[in-house]
Order: C-alpha cells, then structure tokens, then sequence
C-alpha cells in the first residue's frame, strides 16, 4: 500500500471541505466528494486499504463539526466496508452498477447524517437537498467512471470539436 497517494486524497478532502464547498455548490446543493472518494478507494483498492481510508476520510469530513466527527467517522467506515464487499460480489464492469453503488452510499451517508443533526422535515431535506446531491455526486463519478473505462478520451473530446 503507498501511502503519498491516500495523502493527497484526504488533502484534497480537506481543501473541498475548507474551501472549494461552497464555490462549487449549485443552489446549496454540494458534491459529497468524501463519499466520492471512499467509493472509488473501496471498489478498486482491498478491503484493508478502503477501511482505513474510510476512517481517515471520515475523520477529514468530520473535523468541520467536532461533535458529530466520531458519528461521521462510523458511517464513512460503514459506507467503505459495504460499497467494497458490494465490490467483491458484484460486476463492476457495468457502468451502472457502480453508480448504483455510489448513489446507495451517497443517500445513505447524506440521509444517517442529517437524522443526526435533526429529524424534523427530514422528508423535505431529502427530496430538496439529499437526492440532488446524490445526483449531483453521481455526476461527477460517472464522468470519472467514463474516463477511465475509456469512452471519454482526449482524442474523443478533440474529435468532437
């Protein structure tokens, strides 16, 4: 296991969650980059190397509310423990069923976390801000699962324009 590249991924968490969040944010609705990111590690990386970056992953996402980290940290280990046994059991060369993958991880992260915050008008947050981040996230994952299986290539990309 290397460890520069898992560096750089829970630097680039921290950078998204100090910084970028809001900048990339359409309409208060945000990209879950932590779950993005724990995903991918757990669909192509062992179980050991997705479980310990979903700690770390989680302790990054959790660090911008101290009171809800050890929550966060659980739910991301969760999420990086299923989405690779899921890995292991299913086809993965089937685009949509990684982006079901995804888009199961990014609700049930987005759905465990705001019950933690608050229950009230949970139906409302989620249909206006859980299911258009999960659909904003599967977005940004299927453009990268497109990428490296190959469909969308420079050559491609020169080609259309």
């Amino acid at each position: 296991m290397k460890l520069i590249p898992y560096l750089l991924y829970l630097l680039l968490l921290a950078f998204h969650d100090t910084i970028l969040v809001e900048l990339i944010s359409v309409k208060g609705i945000t990209m879950d980059i932590t779950i993005l990111m724990v995903v991918l590690v757990a669909l192509y990386k062992s179980e050991e190397e997705a479980i310990w970056f979903g700690f770390f992953a989680g302790m990054v996402a959790g660090a911008t509310d101290v009171s809800l980290m050890p929550y966060e940290i659980i739910v991301v280990l969760i999420i990086a423990a299923i989405s690779n046994q899921m890995a292991n059991r299913i086809n993965l060369d089937s685009l949509i069923s990684r982006i079901i993958i995804l888009a199961s991880a990014v609700i049930l992260h987005r759905a465990v976390v705001t019950l933690m915050v608050s229950s009230e008008e949970f139906f409302f947050v989620f249909f206006r801000f859980i299911v258009p981040a999960a659909a904003y996230t599967m977005i940004a994952g299927l453009v990268y699962f497109m990428i490296k299986d190959g469909r969308i290539t420079w050559q491609k990309m020169k080609a259309l324009f």
